[in-house]
């Protein structure tokens, strides 16, 4: 199978012969798409149009455009771990037309220069990057960020990064300041104190002589998320769920009508914390993850609609990071080009959810949070488009990805579907 990810930009092309399929729309159809000027021109049976650029999707599936609300790439600051270039990439590989960069970058992005350094490294790839800017200066929680000054320099939300915001007071004046500005605040919701364990605590950091981080760190950070939110009448998006009792506390929340809205990552919906047991650092994740019961509510959580979205969560990270014993490595792993097979396999593979399901999870329940309008497949809509082979057997190898990191869980592992590339505007990305 021919791996090669090609980019193409041009103001005039036409894809032939793919399965158009929007399920919000009731669209499920073999039709041709005509994208001028980065707008969809036109949509039928065997156009033909003069001096456009003509790609054979034969075989493929064109969906509306996936956006990532969570990855960590290293530039600036550790461009070994992965470039502005190479984890767009990736993302155009993983089927994105857009994906958030949180703000753990040295120097951090708690400033307007930062934000459009990152915009103008960005601004001729064909994936759009969405900079998330850090809360408080040098994500250090001392003391707000200009939060004004990150909104007018362009970022998409605002986020602590890995370490969320410690205390509801904080939480409170963050939700304050991101309403003030009409952007979303993503917190990784955790409650300091807990220490700093490896896994997930209980028999498997028992086994693996580790300390482990309990599922009350994460529970009553979700707790105190959602009580916040509803005491300010505020938005508040919470990343990276994974334990039983923080999706049932959010059922109970949006049952109460409070505007919280959450995600997870694939591997959580893919893995248990027995995969740790192998000291493989590339399981090594925060939240860790979590016993089989957790991973089962939290994919029931996904298919039924409590959770909003799912996030890739990548972290990549170089080999020199990995060659040291387990608690010395860092949490994370490269999930982009691998985040829709994931999950197709722990949803619709599994019978969980239909396909439809896992689309709006990936698509129209991040573009939601971010409050951007849905991608369409009508004419006259901006070309934000996913391109799925949905019949598709492949392995996956480091050596192929598109990635800098070497972290994945995933390598050696068989998948049956994945993405094919995207367009966006007048971009579009084909692998083969």
């Amino acid at each position: 199978m021919n791996t090669e990810l090609n980019f193409l930009e041009c103001g005039l092309f036409l894809l032939k012969g793919a399965r158009l399929l929007d399920p919000s729309a009731g669209v499920d159809s073999c039709e041709d798409l005509l994208v001028e000027n980065g707008i969809i021109a036109r949509r039928g049976v065997d156009l033909e149009v003069e001096g456009a650029e003509v790609l054979d999707l034969q075989g493929l599936t064109v969906v509306p455009g996936f956006v990532d609300l969570r990855a960590r790439f290293g530039e600036p600051g550790r461009e070994d771990r992965e470039t502005i270039e190479s984890g767009l990439d990736a993302a155009a590989a993983g089927g994105y037309t857009a994906v958030c960069l949180t703000p753990e970058c040295t120097p951090t992005c708690d400033n307007a220069a930062m934000v459009e350094f990152l915009l103008a490294k960005s601004r001729d790839h064909a994936v759009t990057l969405l900079p998330l800017g850090a809360v408080t200066a040098g994500l250090k929680g001392e003391r707000l960020a200009d939060l004004g000054e990150l909104a007018r320099a362009g970022v998409a939300g605002y986020c602590e990064g890995n370490t969320g915001l410690h205390g509801a007071a904080a939480l409170r004046g963050a939700l304050s300041y991101s309403r003030m500005f009409g952007l979303p605040l993503f917190e990784f919701p955790r409650e300091a104190g807990f220490g700093e364990g490896q896994v997930h605590e209980g028999l498997v950091s028992l086994r693996m002589g580790l300390k482990g981080r309990p599922r009350l760190e994460e529970d009553l950070g979700v707790q105190r998320g959602i009580r916040v939110a509803e005491f300010e009448e505020a938005r508040l998006h919470l990343q990276l769920l994974s334990t039983a009792e923080s999706v049932e506390l959010l059922r109970q929340a949006r049952e109460r009508g409070v505007a919280v809205t959450a995600d997870c990552s694939p591997q959580h919906l893919a893995l248990s914390d027995t995969a740790c047991l192998d000291f493989n650092p590339s399981t090594k994740l925060l939240p860790p993850l979590r016993p089989e019961e957790d991973r089962q509510a939290l994919a029931k959580a996904a298919a039924d609609g409590v959770l909003d979205a799912i996030c890739s969560d990548h972290r990549p990270a170089m080999f020199d990071d990995l060659d040291r014993e387990f608690p010395y490595t860092p949490f994370g792993c490269a999930s982009l080009e691998t985040a829709f097979a994931v999950a197709h396999k722990a949803l619709v593979e599994s019978g969980i959810c239909q396909l439809d399901r896992l689309l709006e999870l990936f698509s129209a329940g991040p573009r939601r949070i971010l409050g951007m309008p849905p991608a369409s497949l009508e004419v006259g809509a901006p070309a934000e488009l996913s391109l799925l082979d949905l019949d598709c057997p492949w392995t996956y190898r480091g050596e192929e990805a598109q990635t800098l990191g070497v972290n994945s869980p995933w390598e050696g592992q068989s998948f049956a579907v994945r993405p094919a590339g995207m367009v966006n505007g007048n971009y579009l990305a084909l692998r083969g």
